[in-house]
């Protein structure tokens, strides 16, 4: 049977059919990305086409979804004006001349308080280079100094000076004092329509992220159906390449080459669904939220204003396309070397994919993937737009991936999008009501002229990550991927709380250093874990600062040789590991992590025939145990059965777990390796059979 990929998260509305990418030879399937009429920011429609399977295939989608009978979101003018309505601020300025320092003795001389600077300014910036004191400003409301130097210093020059400072006995605190200006606004006549990228209207904040980055010099790949000639994205592109291997989908008649315009994902009638289809154009409107040209008074905003695009075209006819093709593309889009294929000589800061197929996570893919995360580059997947578990869709369920489902204009889940452990985070991906404005072309079939149109689904959240990801990579090129992960995770905000992107308090966590990041250090408890069981020499480093964990508790991740543990910590466990990569380890993430199970309670046990591990929630205990014949099963020790399965001798009793618990008949059930099947109802308890 053959394999393909298609558009996974993506829902147009008013003129476009419904579609969904998948991984199939001739298929198409509901797509909840959502496409408007072209031309102006309308919103989407609330239906969209069935789906109809021609063959037994794998489909791979798109995350964007087509929709009908469309009504407008907000109301659109009939025109944009022709010059900003509002005056822009100008950026303020990163140079600063002047220095806030609290010295422990607020009443020290003020020769002994200016000798404190300018000793710690030569120390920093070397005796020819140090600015001398000029005056004293004046004193804070908490009796801080304001000194002026003699000339202004940059960001870098400020931060030597100020950690120079610091380090002397006499100062409680230090820092630059820098001037500030209204939060910038790009005046692209439909930004104001673009209700993600505005707190205001429902969305994230964006605007507080551009004050600090704007991904410039930093490159995103959208490896999706490729992409069309648009004023709002020709100045950006660069050059990309279509990894289509095959004819029947290229629509350009030959196989991988240096063009990656898009041809067309359009359909006749019966070749991929009942109905005929006309093209989407999912990687031009992908490539505008993730990069648009910004602030020039037309158009739209991108996520990331200053950031490139990498077109890769992976997807062509139907919107399908190989995952053989994509995981090739994945890798040359990341700087690595593929076979009979040219050198990309922009390798991408960051890789878009928007777009899934059903079923686990190969080995190509994840090859292609840890080869990318290798380079530093992280790899952002929509989590799909079918409304289940996306642990059960590729790459979602890939490891090494930002994994992004789509919320609405409340803040909530949307009603499509995929769910579960393996989501990350949540980034607007709009409604049919209230769809996302962006690049598209006119026409319905081949190219056509450029103009601008609504989708909504898991596609459109997903460039916002990559976006926000590249602002964070311009304030440290070399972040990690496990690191960006771990940031967008542990700022995110919202109505549901730990999983809505904050790309303002994503970037501004982000040190900007242009250099690589110091090395994490472990304390605390975790840190006692850490050393007392091994330390790096077992566990590698530290990849990311401790951060807060759900309810209350705390984890912190380590590396070694590629594999990953994270300790855990809570009042009342206390700090344990979980092995990830282990079959056991895999059973904690998916389950929900400390939101599932609870915390570990234990580490991962080595006992006869296999090995175990205990989790606590509140008065709940789990206990999930592997064998080599019986896999990797959850048994609730403090549940009806849990508990007369400990009465009856535990492994050595029924056996090992072979099965979660499930319901079949009206009764929960659990069956165990020694051929006992555990049955429970409230009126009958706990019995068993064999």
């Amino acid at each position: 049977m053959k394999t393909l990929f298609s558009r996974c998260c993506t829902m147009p509305a008013a003129r476009h059919s419904s579609r969904r990418a998948g991984l199939a030879d001739d298929s198409s399937r509901g797509d909840h990305d959502a496409a408007a009429t072209a031309g102006a920011p309308a919103a989407a429609a609330s239906s969209s086409l069935s789906s109809v399977l021609r063959r037994s295939v794998l489909p791979i989608a798109v995350t964007a979804a087509l929709a009908f009978s469309a009504q407008p979101a907000v109301a659109a003018p009939e025109s944009g004006p022709d010059s900003p309505a509002s005056t822009v601020p100008n950026d303020p300025p990163t140079e600063s001349d002047r220095v806030i320092v609290k010295f422990h003795d607020p009443a020290a001389a003020e020769t002994t308080k200016e000798k404190v600077v300018e000793e710690a300014a030569e120390n920093a910036l070397s005796e020819t280079k140090a600015p001398e004191v000029s005056e004293k400003v004046k004193s804070t409301a908490a009796q801080a100094d304001v000194l002026e130097l003699d000339r202004e210093l940059d960001e870098a020059e400020q931060k030597k000076l100020v950690a120079e400072i610091q380090a002397d006995p006499a100062v409680e605190y230090a820092e630059a004092d820098r001037l500030a200006s209204s939060s910038w606004m790009p005046n692209d006549v439909y930004t104001p329509y673009q209700w993600t990228l505005l707190p205001a209207q429902g969305g994230v904040n964006f605007p507080g992220a551009w004050d600090v980055s704007r991904g410039n010099g930093q490159t995103i790949a959208v490896l999706d159906t490729g992409i069309t000639s648009h004023p709002e994205l020709n100045s950006k592109v660069l050059p990309g390449r279509d990894f289509i291997n095959d004819t029947a989908l290229s629509r350009d008649g030959d196989l991988r080459d240096a063009n990656p315009q898009d041809q067309g994902d359009w359909s006749a009638a019966g070749e991929c669904s009942a109905a005929a289809r006309p093209s989407s154009w999912h990687g031009t409107h992908v490539a505008g939220l993730a990069a648009g040209v910004t602030n020039n008074g037309a158009g739209i905003s991108g996520a990331a204003p200053g950031a490139k695009i990498l077109p890769v075209r992976v997807l062509g006819k139907c919107t399908n396309g190989w995952v053989s093709d994509i995981a090739d593309a994945v890798t040359w889009s990341a700087g690595a070397a593929v076979a009979k294929q040219p050198a990309n000589k922009n390798p991408a800061s960051v890789i878009n994919m928007s777009l899934n197929y059903p079923g686990e996570c190969g080995a190509t893919m994840q090859n292609a993937i840890n080869s990318a995360v290798n380079r530093r580059v992280p790899v952002v997947v929509a989590a799909g737009n079918s409304a289940v578990n996306a642990g059960g869709t590729a790459p979602a369920n890939c490891a090494n991936t930002i994994v992004v489902g789509a919320s609405d204009n409340a803040g909530n889940t949307a009603s499509y999008s995929n769910t579960g452990a393996v989501v990350d985070v949540l980034a607007p991906g709009g409604t049919a009501q209230f769809p996302m404005l962006s690049t598209v072309n006119g026409g319905t079939t081949t190219p056509g002229a450029a103009t601008y149109g609504n989708l909504y689904g898991t596609s459109m959240a997903t460039p916002l990550v990559s976006g926000t990801v590249a602002m964070m990579k311009q304030r440290d090129p070399a972040i990690t991927p496990a690191r960006v992960e771990q940031i967008l995770k542990s700022t995110a905000s919202g109505r549901l709380g730990s999983l809505n992107l904050n790309p303002s308090a994503a970037v501004r966590t982000v040190a900007s250093t242009g250099q690589a990041q110091a090395s994490y250090t472990a304390t605390g408890g975790i840190g006692a874990k850490w050393r007392s069981t091994g330390g790096a020499a077992k566990w590698g480093n530290p990849v990311t600062n401790e951060a807060n964990a759900a309810n209350g508790g705390r984890y912190q991740e380590f590396v070694k040789n590629g594999r990953k543990i994270t300790i855990y910590w809570s009042s009342a466990t206390g700090a344990n590991i979980v092995e990830n990569a282990t079959l056991i380890g895999k059973k904690f993430i998916a389950a929900g992590r400390e939101r599932g199970y609870g915390f570990p309670a234990s580490g991962e046990a080595r006992v006869n025939g296999g090995s175990y591990q205990l989790y606590r929630n509140g008065s709940s205990v789990t206990k999930t145990l592997w064998s080599a014949s019986s896999g990797a099963h959850a048994v609730k020790e403090t549940g009806a059965i849990g508990g007369a399965w400990k009465r009856a001798g535990l492994e050595r009793g029924w056996g090992w777990p072979t099965t979660d618990e499930y319901t079949s008949n009206g009764e929960v059930r659990q069956q165990f390796s020694h051929g006992v099947t555990a049955h429970w109802t409230s009126k009958r308890g706990v019995w068993t059979t064999r």
